[in-house]
């Protein structure tokens, strides 16, 4: 990876992408699913902003997709918690809507308008995490969708390489880290509870 200073779509990308890494650090040490669906949207957004500039179509499409996909369910879990109607199919509806949507934007970047890629295996293995990260969005927990997306910022770091998107490399590796701080934080709260009822029924 290089610095590109003489290249204004590239400053723009890393602009962009410095802005979602403040806010996917943020993101990922919020408990509550709803805020953090939101926040994952927004981050989201910046991403496929800043992929966009670099001409990396497939993650820009598919971090747009992921945005709006964030919204979507926040606003629908909001509904429920608020006891407002919310028919039981729809989550599952909007899932395959974009499930589809993924696999098939996919097919048609890679195979049909063949834009520039690392590889089509890589791109698979990005789609199959994302496909985890929707259907945990219709669960009530976020363990599934902090594994997808440990995961897909994985493979997205050899992407990113590849696209010489140097702060979404930082962004990728900080929110694994971000996410393991959580689990971290998880095992210490639990371990002190396990400990405080021990002495309780000691």
């Amino acid at each position: 990876m290089e610095f590109r200073f003489d290249d204004p779509l590239w400053i723009t990308s890393q602009v962009l992408a410095f802005v979602a890494l403040i806010l996917s650090f943020w993101a990922w040490q919020i408990k509550e699913k709803i805020r953090l669906m939101i926040m994952v949207g927004t981050f989201s957004m910046f991403l496929a902003a800043s992929a966009a500039c670099l001409e990396n179509y497939t993650l820009g499409v598919l971090f747009g997709l992921a945005g709006i996909r964030n919204y979507v369910f926040s606003y629908l879990d909001w509904r429920i918690s608020k006891n407002k109607f919310v028919y039981k199919w729809l989550p599952i509806f909007f899932a395959c809507v974009f499930i589809i949507l993924t696999v098939g934007s996919t097919v048609v970047l890679v195979y049909v308008f063949q834009v520039p890629t690392r590889g089509a295996w890589l791109e698979w293995l990005i789609c199959a995490t994302l496909i985890g990260l929707i259907i945990g969005n219709i669960q009530t927990g976020t363990n599934l969708m902090r594994v997808s997306f440990i995961a897909n910022r994985v493979f997205n770091i050899i992407n990113h390489v590849f696209f010489n998107n140097i702060v979404a490399v930082i962004i990728a590796a900080t929110a694994i880290g971000s996410n393991i701080i959580f689990y971290i934080r998880q095992l210490i709260s639990w371990y002190k509870n396990k400990n405080k009822e021990e002495e309780i029924a000691s």
